[in-house]
């Protein structure tokens, strides 16, 4: 894994700009999936006398995930085969930057339009995620990967931070039927800070490989599929990938569900409030940059797998103590562990799938990447929502996500990173699916 000899220099400012996107994107994540929109669809949108809120905001990040796994490494493998991932990266952000605008018109009540504007913000926002991953073979050596990962993730986290801040004088009045309009605005800001955010991407990140032999867009999917065959054929000498991605699955459902579920959790179980949950999110933010920044230098010392092997330790003793705490003082410890076990696995995984990843593949790699995160996303959460309301009890639905972190700890055990890495370097793109 590195750039090829037949591919221009990577330059400072590009790095720059791949990383703009982590920077850019985490304002969805920040705003819409974790700290207000969420909040505001479970407290305001839906109906009080429902009383299936969780359940409700699991099943449609559930529906938008599954869909990114059916779709993922399709969009990738055309991305690859086409030779336009930059072409396909500007399409999902925009799909992402209209759905996250159009939340604006989602009122209480509108609990069907806020599902479905959620979930095709979301496609938008996970399809992109992969492509713009996909890039870091192409930007990165194997002695440097985990900077480079840690570096856009840690950005990521201080523009998610950013966005925030900007967002916090619409907010400033709590999620009320009184601050309605404010918080309205707040889908309008959090899409105009996306679409800034990531224009140096597209100014600085370039398209490194060559443009696919003019197709239909039916035979494009035909060839696509074909990629993904392959890839399925050669699955023996992916063997340390595919185990990977079965352990990423794992422990990303568990991580999932503490994204999706870190405010709401917050709120009801310790009775938070919007000043209370800001402050809990500008510690997470700074304590998961830390994480990624620092451990990214660690993986480049001491390997990916050790480092997520750590990250999973971390998150075992975290989740114990978030299930198990009664004070807010305890809470607000436990949220420091969380932060930095947050920031050091999700950017070692990456990087993880980096060092697997053919050059000649990287989107298609990532798509699967994608798909065994995202599906994660569609088990996670949902288990989460399922137990909570089975049980009356959030305490009981965060406890039941240890299976998820010592199972894919227990699996990643079986990954040789020394033989993944070789096997990348071994690829040869067969005849029949680089011509079709």
């Amino acid at each position: 894994m590195s750039s090829s000899a037949s591919f221009p220099p990577v330059r400072p400012r590009e790095i720059f700009g791949w990383a703009m996107f982590d920077f850019a994107n985490s304002s969805y994540t920040t705003l819409i999936v974790t700290v207000a929109f969420s909040v505001y669809f479970t407290k305001l949108v839906v109906p009080a006398n429902q009383g299936q809120a969780d359940l409700l905001w699991s099943t449609g990040i559930a529906a938008s995930n599954w869909l990114v796994v059916l779709l993922g490494p399709i969009l990738g493998a055309m991305a690859d085969g086409m030779g336009r991932k930059k072409e396909f990266l500007l399409g999902t952000y925009l799909l992402c930057v209209l759905g996250t605008f159009g939340l604006y018109f989602v009122l209480p009540g509108h609990v069907a339009m806020g599902l479905a504007l959620f979930v095709l913000s979301n496609l938008g926002f996970s399809f992109g995620e992969n492509l713009v991953a996909s890039f870091l073979p192409e930007i990165s050596t194997p002695a440097n990967v985990g900077r480079i990962s840690g570096f856009g993730w840690g950005l990521g986290y201080f523009g998610g931070l950013a966005c925030l801040m900007l967002a916090r004088p619409l907010l400033k009045a709590g999620f009320s039927l009184e601050n309605l309009p404010n918080i309205r605005l707040t889908w309008v800001m959090t899409a105009a800070f996306f679409l800034i955010a990531a224009l140096p991407t597209f100014l600085f990140l370039r398209e490194r490989a060559p443009r696919g032999p003019a197709r239909s867009l039916g035979s494009y999917v035909q060839v696509s599929f074909e990629r993904i065959r392959s890839t399925f054929r050669e699955v023996r000498q992916f063997r340390d990938l595919a185990v990977f991605l079965g352990s990423f699955f794992l422990f990303y459902a568990g991580l999932s569900t503490v994204i999706s579920f870190a405010s709401i959790y917050a709120e009801k179980t310790f009775g938070f409030q919007f000043a209370d949950l800001l402050t809990l999110f500008v510690m997470l933010q700074l304590c998961s940059a830390a994480g990624a920044f620092a451990f990214g230098f660690i993986q480049d010392k001491i390997g990916a797998r050790r480092t997520i092997q750590v990250g999973l330790v971390l998150w075992l003793v975290v989740t114990v103590a978030a299930a198990t705490v009664q004070t807010r003082g305890a809470f607000w410890v436990v949220a420091v562990g969380a932060g930095l076990a947050i920031g050091s696995v999700q950017s070692a995984a990456r990087g993880m799938v980096g060092l697997f990843a053919p050059v000649s593949k990287s989107g298609e790699f990532f798509g699967f990447w994608g798909l065994a995160g995202k599906s994660s996303y569609g088990v996670g959460p949902l288990v989460f929502g399922a137990v909570s309301a089975a049980s009356g009890s959030q305490r009981v639905a965060i406890a039941s996500t240890v299976l998820f972190f010592l199972s894919g700890l227990i699996l990643l055990a079986f990954v040789d990173e020394a033989r993944g890495q070789a096997a990348a370097a071994a690829w040869q793109e067969p005849e029949s699916a680089s011509s079709g």
